[in-house]
């Protein structure tokens, strides 16, 4: 099934780090349930509230900074707060964090003062006043180097030497089935194909050594 966030849930996402908001709505892709936002970027004056009220510990919230969210599933229409459907939202959350290469927390994984709701980027990686997106570096540090240091692995390389040899072969079985004057003719034919051909595989590798591999 397909879902969609509401106007509501994109607006409590206004001012949070990129790479938060777009692990949220590659989780909506991938999640078995469905599930909305609860709350985002908090004011100052909003958290001295919940301190006072006992609902949070901390005037050092992620929330005061755009780095953490609050998000719930959402049951025959209903926000749940029955701990056997945040499970399956935690999971498709965490598999979209690392299908992005974000690095996130869940409130629901802590010792103490477990937080279902919670989700934060990780003080680890992104601190305080952090909102540069780290996805690309995140996978681009996970991605094994590719780099082509010899001729032979380049594939436009490899590629001319596989079409030469392919067309040598193909003018060899023509020859074969000429004489005379016609197969004097295909000679000088297969003669000019074959130094166009050694030109291109010049011009490729003069690339290749220029750095285009």
């Amino acid at each position: 099934m397909t879902y969609a966030f509401s106007d509501r849930s994109l607006e409590r996402m206004n001012g949070l780090h990129d790479d938060l908001v777009a692990v949220m709505h590659r989780a909506l892709q991938i999640t078995p349930i469905d599930f909305t936002v609860i709350e985002g970027l908090r004011t100052e004056a909003r958290q001295k509230t919940l301190v006072a009220q006992g609902k949070s510990q901390t005037m050092n919230s992620r929330h005061l900074t755009g780095h953490a969210i609050d998000v719930a599933p959402v049951v025959n229409g209903r926000v749940s707060w029955d701990w056997k459907h945040y499970y399956p939202l935690a999971k498709a959350i965490k598999q979209a964090a690392s299908d992005l290469g974000v690095n996130i927390e869940w409130g629901g994984d802590w010792t103490s003062l477990k937080d279902g709701p919670h989700w934060q980027l990780s003080w680890s990686t992104y601190d305080k006043g952090d909102m540069t997106s780290k996805r690309q570096e995140n996978l681009d540090d996970s991605r094994p180097s590719k780099i082509r240091t010899v001729p032979a692995q380049s594939t436009t390389l490899q590629a001319s030497a596989v079409q030469g040899a392919s067309a040598l072969g193909g003018a060899v079985g023509a020859l074969n089935a000429l004489d005379g004057t016609a197969q004097i003719v295909a000679l000088v034919g297969c003669f000019i194909v074959g130094l166009a051909a050694m030109w291109i595989f010049k011009e490729r590798l003069r690339k290749w050594a220029g750095g285009d591999r």
